[in-house]
């Protein structure tokens, strides 16, 4: 019966999966989408604030923004960043000089990660301060603060196991396991474990984001998180009485009815961990997070059991309990393997998007690794399954099946089924360790729109000194073009244009006029002013390139009133 109900809530997940094709996609972690001004945007005036609009919501009590001047130095006399609408933060600013001025911004997205990145605007002119500085943006929290805020993530989700698997298994798979000193015991140890990992997010999620104690108090993970300190401080007092009283081994409640409450305790402390996630933004939220948080429970309720199967039940010589916990807990492993399942393959659809996405960004690389060791864990899964039904699923109908229902596996069976179910449970605190670090990763539609957004650089860039062809027709309408561009880098440059015969002497033309584009051309033509400097020698001594990226020099070689031929020239800036 179980294991058609796990088939079936597999096939009712990779319909869910197929139907959501379709849907909108979900980009978690916010990308910055427009500003004001905008990005290398040449201003005549100095602007009076900044607004910065980003993909969705962000917390605005966690934003820090810096204008950097045209020296290198920060400018001082920035105001504190302000909402602007629910995705939208702005500055107002100081009296600015000329030159280029970069905003370096920090900003937590919907899903509680932070965001970095920086822009340039120039005021006048550009000056060659904006190719120092930083460009694009990154998900963004330095990596001590990342590894110490990913390691209470971790110590949250062992703990959210043990806490709530050991309950699942006691109360449902193991008739008096709760009156056994090491059942409460780790119910205690989970409990501890989540209460300190609760307490140590507060720092380590403040030095994640680059904010204060205070603003990670008042923000939505700071709340969610005193919210589930609440929730702990009331499961230690129920604790602590149950403690108090004599040990049974009769509940007085059924199975169905104990089941529901463990599971009802556990989702309520998982949604405190889903709803500060990526599940928590972007579209569908309101399916995502009920997924997210089944996800948890899932996980939880195998990986926790599983401890609980190797450290307390297998070495407590219950013999009638392993008969009848084992084979249980066997079943519910495959119903839990199959939620995980469905619920999984949604989550990396909303967060991955496409195949290809998997090997070439951060996120699926992690995720990637995730299913592999998943893999390796539901292998030996399949070998302790096996093991038991070869220990207990047989039918007892001769004296002899008595004896041995009655006695039991060998002692030395036993050690080897240890041996397998303590290899699963090493590889179950990998899987969350991996986990732990793929919910702090930048989800791979929100790395991919980011790398779109960014800039692109070519790779071949600084001075040009080319030679190249023209042919206007007519007489005299044929020589060559000499083209210096230095240092071809973002800023002021220096153009030379020296036109010749197809001797090599020096020519005069009638006109020569030359222009600078974007090659893709989102930005131009910028006008390119020359002066006459000898016979055919043209310079321009302050040509300005706004921003990096594979630039077009356009110069036209006017010969006589009708003869002309535009010359084009690669200028690859940084």
């Amino acid at each position: 019966m179980l294991s058609r109900l796990a088939s079936a809530i597999v096939a009712l997940g990779i319909i869910v999966v197929t139907a959501l094709a379709a849907a909108p996609p979900a980009v978690a972690h916010a990308v910055l989408i427009d500003s004001t001004p905008g990005n290398w945007e040449l201003l005549a005036n100095p602007p009076r604030q900044v607004t910065l609009r980003f993909s969705e919501p962000v917390d605005v009590g966690l934003a820090q923004v810096r204008l950097i001047g045209p020296d290198g130095s920060e400018v001082d006399g920035v105001s504190t960043p302000r909402a602007s609408g629910a995705d939208a933060v702005s500055v107002t600013l100081p009296s600015l000089r000329r030159g280029t001025h970069t905003v370096s911004y920090r900003v937590v997205s919907a899903d509680t990660h932070p965001v970095r990145g920086a822009l340039s605007f120039s005021v006048g002119q550009v000056t060659g301060g904006a190719s120092e500085q930083p460009t694009g943006q990154s998900g963004g929290a330095g990596t001590q603060a990342t590894v110490l805020y990913g390691g209470t993530r971790w110590v949250t989700f062992a703990g959210l196991a043990l806490l709530v698997g050991t309950a699942f298994f006691a109360a449902v798979c193991w008739p008096g396991g709760a009156a056994r000193t090491g059942v409460r015991r780790l119910l205690w140890v989970g409990l501890a474990s989540l209460g300190v990992a609760t307490v140590g997010a507060l720092p380590a999620y403040t030095a994640y984001t680059g904010g204060s104690l205070g603003s990670t108090l008042s923000s939505r993970m700071g709340v969610l998180l005193l919210v589930r300190l609440g929730m702990l401080a009331l499961l230690s007092a129920a604790l602590y009485y149950l403690g108090r009283r004599a040990p049974t081994t009769e509940y007085p409640a059924s199975a169905a009815a104990r089941a529901g409450a463990v599971l009802a305790v556990g989702t309520a402390l998982a949604l405190t961990v889903s709803l500060g996630n990526h599940s928590a933004t972007g579209g569908q939220v309101a399916l995502a997070v009920p997924m997210d948080t089944v996800h948890l429970l899932a996980m939880a309720v195998w990986l926790g059991g599983l401890v609980a199967l190797l450290a307390v039940l297998l070495r407590s010589g219950d013999v009638l309990g392993m008969r009848v916990a084992m084979p249980r807990f066997s079943r519910l492993a495959l119903v839990c393997v199959a939620v995980l399942t469905a619920t999984g393959a949604y989550q990396a659809w909303r967060q991955v998007g496409s195949p290809s996405a998997l090997l070439s960004t951060t996120y699926g690389g992690v995720l990637v690794t995730k299913i592999g060791v998943i893999a390796v864990l539901l292998a030996f899964g399949l070998l302790a399954r096996n093991w038991v039904r070869g220990h207990y699923a047989f039918a007892v109908v001769t004296i002899s099946d008595k004896r041995r229902a009655r006695r039991g596996p060998a002692e030395q069976e036993i050690r080897r089924f240890r041996r397998l179910v303590a290899v699963e449970t090493t590889l179950a605190a990998v899987v969350l360790g991996v986990t732990a670090s793929l919910v702090s990763v930048e989800p791979a539609r929100a790395e991919l729109e980011r790398v779109r957004a960014a800039p692109t650089v070519p790779q071949r860039t600084g001075p040009v000194n080319e030679i190249v062809p023209f042919d206007a027709g007519g007489e005299r309408g044929r020589g060559r073009l000499a083209v210096t561009v230095t240092p071809g880098a973002v800023g002021r440059n220096e153009v030379h244009l020296s036109v010749l015969d197809p001797a090599g002497r020096p020519m005069d033309v009638e006109q020569l006029s030359a222009e600078l584009s974007l090659a893709d051309g989102s930005v131009g033509p910028l006008p390119v002013e020359l002066r006459y400097f000898s016979p055919g020698h043209f310079i321009a001594a302050a040509a300005t390139v706004p921003m990096p990226g594979q630039w077009e020099l356009a110069v036209a070689v006017r010969t006589s009133e009708v003869d002309q031929d535009v010359v084009r020239i690669p200028v690859g800036a940084r």
